[in-house]
């Protein structure tokens, strides 16, 4: 819901919910280091919303109101990162997957067992994609030739292995083993609730 209204780009719905957002980081045992690497590396979706809205502005007041309704949403995609890093860490994957299987199945038993089985391939990818960056690396300097030709070569081979990690065909023993181990710990609902508050606040802001 939260990312839904986001997606308004409305100044006063992406404060409300940024600020609800770094409440809930704040007042948690939040992964601030894991948050920033996921920021940086969203770097390029930044630069493509500043040329896109600076190029071709939605609106009839030119350039700089393009720019700065991008800047917006480049703030409402940080705001979606942080919501994401503080739900992946807060509430344990076993429950993740079982509410998205939920939403998934849309109330059919066997539809859920496979938005479920989606699910938790969808986290164990995040898990591998997060744990690769020094393969990634690696595998970088390995390569020869011009600086394209091996970010080509690099992109091809990470999307291959996302796509494996996707269909359940790639197990890494320390990432899979790590993630599958997650226990269900108790957890206060309060966090949750401030973020249904905010998210309902939020969609009422947008269509006032």
């Amino acid at each position: 819901m939260a990312t839904l209204a986001l997606v308004s780009a409305q100044t006063l719905v992406v404060a409300v919910t940024g600020g609800m957002a770094l409440l809930l980081a704040v007042g948690s045992a939040f992964d601030w280091h894991r948050a920033g690497r996921l920021l940086l590396r969203m770097k390029w979706f930044y630069l493509s919303l500043l040329v896109f809205y600076g190029l071709w502005p939605t609106g009839s007041d030119g350039p700089g109101a393009g720019l700065g309704e991008a800047g917006v949403r480049i703030l409402a995609l940080m705001v979606v990162v942080v919501l994401v890093v503080w739900l992946t860490e807060y509430v344990a994957r076993p429950v993740l997957v079982r509410a998205l299987g939920v939403i998934l199945g849309a109330g059919c038993r066997s539809s859920r067992r496979w938005a479920e089985r989606f699910a938790h391939r969808l986290f164990l990818a995040l898990a591998y994609f997060e744990a690769e960056q020094g393969a990634l690396r690696r595998q970088r300097r390995a390569l020869s030739g011009t600086r394209k030709a091996r970010i080509a070569v690099v992109r091809e081979w990470l999307i291959v292995r996302l796509d494996q990690a996707l269909a359940g065909q790639w197990e890494d023993p320390r990432v899979a083993g790590c993630y599958d181990a997650a226990q269900v710990r108790p957890v206060s609902p309060w966090p949750v609730v401030a973020l249904w508050f905010g998210a309902v606040v939020a969609w009422g802001l947008w269509w006032l």
